[in-house]
């Protein structure tokens, strides 16, 4: 049986990514193309013979360099920037987490990381969250937001924010099936217990939050 986790970006926020990458990349690409004709006029203009005499006879080759560099750090910055946001967008795209049976999936921007729920070390932690205000400032909201945490055969533990899209916990019937799939093992360890416990609870009693 698999069961998609409500982590997934919904079509509206596709649709709003969508637009602002598309805007986002059309002018750091204007703004790229007129930096490339500003440089090339000024590489054009210094390979020019005839500097006026007051001038040092340097001066071109230390004007070129400068813009050389300026070129390149620029050039830097826009690739960062044009990184930045394919990477949100493969997120919002490719971001979707899904149960397979007991095998937990989580997709991210370029990777894709699995665990065993009935036999991997689990526990619920929780972190901050966060929110941006009126003023486009990054607050936070004093609330905590429980998270999954499996470990994985290649090391790196697979992380599931129990919040979806909307802020709010996820659906009863997906906090108890990651709870079915995590008591499907018999394991010593206390934390898988505890951790379907806490699922289960958060599942019946949405306001529960983790002490």
């Amino acid at each position: 049986m698999i069961t998609r986790i409500s982590v997934h970006a919904t079509r509206g926020q596709k649709i709003a990514a969508s637009v602002f990458g598309i805007i986002f990349l059309g002018i750091l690409a204007g703004v790229v193309g007129i930096g490339a004709l500003v440089f090339s006029a000024f590489v054009a203009v210094d390979a020019e013979p005839g500097f006026p005499d007051s001038i040092e006879p340097d001066s071109g080759g230390v004007l070129y360099g400068g813009a050389v560099v300026f070129a390149a750090f620029f050039t830097l910055i826009a690739m960062v920037a044009a990184a930045a946001v394919v990477t949100f967008l493969l997120q919002t795209f490719r971001g979707r987490a899904t149960l397979s049976g007991t095998t937990l999936e989580l997709t991210g921007a370029l990777s894709t990381r699995r665990a065993d729920l009935a036999s991997a070390h689990v526990q619920i932690d929780s972190v901050p969250e966060y929110v941006r205000n009126a003023d486009d400032h990054v607050v936070p909201t004093g609330r905590r937001v429980p998270r999954l945490i499996a470990g994985s055969a290649s090391g790196r533990p697979v992380r599931l924010r129990l919040h979806g899209r909307d802020r709010g916990l996820l659906p009863p019937d997906e906090l108890n099936a990651l709870a079915d799939a995590i008591e499907s093992g018999a394991r010593p360890e206390p934390d898988a217990a505890q951790a379907a416990a806490i699922l289960r609870r958060l599942a019946s009693d949405p306001v529960a939050r983790l002490t």
